[in-house]
């Protein structure tokens, strides 16, 4: 697990993400964390900024996870969205500004959504906006 520190509405946020090479990534976070997370990923997009790098702390036991990674970045490009790992201690999520703006709809949930509710995001056969070789993600409330 990762827990990413951010500075949203001038509080502290954490938000935690884990993986396992061979399975998915799963990001969770409190509704305030999320969003955190979904503005400054559209800070990115409107301000035309070429990465985001967030510098994780990463002081979280990984169970049943395999791994804690100490980064994550946001990388516009033009292509459809990857999700990367890049060694055991980057994430990377890569995309133009339109796909990473539909990846940022995935990191909303409802006021009401109970603890534990998810999506998924994941490459389908015939998805023009996530890679074929991107890494599934489970984005979900803690």
């Amino acid at each position: 697990m990762l827990t990413l520190s951010s500075i949203a509405k001038g509080k502290i946020e954490m938000l935690e993400i884990c993986y396992s090479p061979n399975e998915a990534i799963n990001i969770s976070g409190s509704l305030p964390d999320l969003e955190g997370l979904r503005q400054d990923i559209l800070n990115l997009i409107y301000n035309d900024l070429p990465r985001i790098h967030f510098q994780i702390e990463n002081n979280i036991n990984p169970i049943p996870w395999d791994f804690v990674a100490k980064h994550l970045e946001i990388v516009q490009n033009d292509n459809a969205v990857k999700v990367s790992i890049l060694d055991e201690n980057v994430i990377q999520i890569e995309g133009s500004k339109e796909n990473l703006e539909r990846f940022t709809s995935f990191l909303v949930f409802n006021e009401d959504d109970k603890l534990g509710s998810h999506s998924h995001y994941e490459y389908f056969e015939g998805n023009e906006y996530i890679t074929f070789d991107s890494f599934p993600l489970i984005i979900g409330i803690k």
